[in-house]
């Protein structure tokens, strides 16, 4: 009797040391940790992508011929009729005559200067007769090529950082010159515009290329990180720090996944820290708080909705959060 007394106490004062550690270690462990990063300014600009044509450039070079001779004529009349408006000697009809043919002569050097604005667009470089001298001679030659560049998506001003690669394969070449044209590509919808390159291997006139190009309309503001989104009542959130240990939790949109994250045009600043790891354990205590409290009389908490954005939440609190030694009856 006297051994069996021994044995049980024995195991009782093992058992109870055993709880009494376990108790004291779940009291020490801490929180779960809480990491928020400065989120950054988005830098990567939107891709713009459209298939390049090498134009035959025979028709801009007949047109820049008839601008040639139209001019020769049109100052060749206006001369003439400066000289007979001088002289005594003609007649009036010599000189009614020289006007007539000044008109005609000058209505035909603006006819086909305008022919050049409607096909090639108004901001073309050759528009300008010095530029669209050395021009010619460059495209005659075989030295520069003119492209129509065709975009699948529609952009309102010039795109950035235009390159062409031919369809073959081959090196990459910049578009160093770039303007809108006057009209669409009815075979493909979007916006066109003519560019002068380089001359190179796969990039001669009938060839076609593979363009790419920064839109310069690309949305800016700032990337949340994937890790810091958490879902709640079918939206995407994320916990913003205010403070120490102070939380905000903020609506993300999640329509523009870009690289790692989701850019977000408006609500975050540069430089926002955003919790990217313990955000659900911030989620867990804002939508059921008494879940973490100690309970004296064994009964469950309350339940919560959650708060709004503008509500502050507490930071991780190691009692609140990690206490869990059961509620033994005393007796």
């Amino acid at each position: 009797m006297l051994l069996a007394s021994l044995c049980v106490a024995g195991c009782n004062a093992s058992h109870s040391a055993e709880v009494e550690a376990s108790s004291d270690a779940t009291e020490a462990a801490p929180p779960p940790p809480v990491l928020a990063v400065p989120i950054a300014k988005a830098k990567e600009a939107e891709k713009l992508e459209g298939v390049a044509t090498v134009l035959n450039p025979d028709s801009l070079l007949q047109l820049d011929a008839d601008i040639r001779s139209a001019t020769v004529a049109a100052d060749f009349s206006r001369g003439q009729l400066d000289r007979f408006k001088s002289s005594s000697a003609l007649s009036t009809q010599m000189i009614q005559n020289a006007v007539r043919q000044e008109g005609i002569d000058a209505s035909a050097l603006r006819l086909v200067r305008m022919r050049l604005r409607q096909t090639w667009g108004d901001k073309a470089p050759f528009l300008n007769a010095d530029a669209r001298q050395t021009l010619m001679s460059d495209i005659a030659n075989g030295s520069r090529a003119i492209l129509r560049l065709d975009f699948y998506d529609t952009t309102d001003d010039i795109p950035q950082n235009v390159r062409v690669t031919p369809l073959r394969g081959g090196q990459e070449t910049k578009v160093d010159t770039m303007w809108a044209a006057p009209s669409g590509n009815l075979a493909m919808p979007g916006v066109s515009f003519f560019g002068l390159i380089d001359a190179g291997p796969g990039l001669r006139a009938g060839d076609r290329a593979r363009v790419i190009a920064d839109n310069p309309n690309s949305p800016t503001g700032v990337v949340i990180p994937s890790s810091a989104i958490v879902v709640y009542a079918g939206k995407s959130w994320c916990y913003v720090k205010t403070g120490p240990e102070k939380y905000e939790r903020r609506e993300v949109s999640l329509e523009a996944p870009v690289g790692e994250g989701f850019l977000v045009s408006s609500g975050f600043d540069a430089g926002t820290r955003v919790v990217i790891k313990g955000a659900s354990v911030l989620l867990a205590r804002e939508a059921m708080p008494g879940s973490f409290d100690d309970d004296d009389d064994g009964g469950d908490a309350p339940q919560s909705r959650p708060e709004s954005s503008s509500k502050k939440v507490a930071g991780p609190s190691p009692v609140a959060q990690n206490r869990t030694t059961p509620h033994a009856d005393p007796d």
